[in-house]
């Protein structure tokens, strides 16, 4: 997959996906896997993987005018001063934080 910087990117079969849309939210626990937060679409709140191909709905992500971004590269919140020493990473409007209770199955545990 080409890095996302605001603009659309083609995946491995040359056509617009979901990872590069506007409203697509990455997981803070499975990079691949993100949520639709696009109200007008048929699969808002469902997950979604980075690799589906976009829909009728696909808004091309901007970064400009956001205070805050999730680098999911380094997996934190950057302010968007710092977004020129992120110019390699992937970045978005934010991330899809799932429910504590479905987190602590998904994490590794030392029982």
């Amino acid at each position: 997959m080409s890095r996302s910087r605001g603009r659309a990117v083609a995946g491995k079969r040359g056509k617009i996906t979901c990872v590069s849309c506007h409203y697509w939210l990455p997981s803070d626990l499975m990079p691949r896997v993100g949520q639709c937060e696009n109200p007008v679409s048929r699969d808002f709140g469902k997950s979604a993987f980075s690799d589906k191909p976009a829909k009728q709905c696909f808004v091309v992500r901007s970064l400009e005018g956001l205070d805050f971004l999730w680098c999911q590269t380094h997996r934190q919140t950057i302010y968007s001063a710092e977004i020129p020493a992120h110019r390699d990473c992937w970045l978005f409007v934010g991330s899809a934080a799932l429910p504590v209770e479905e987190e602590a199955e998904l994490t590794l545990a030392g029982d």
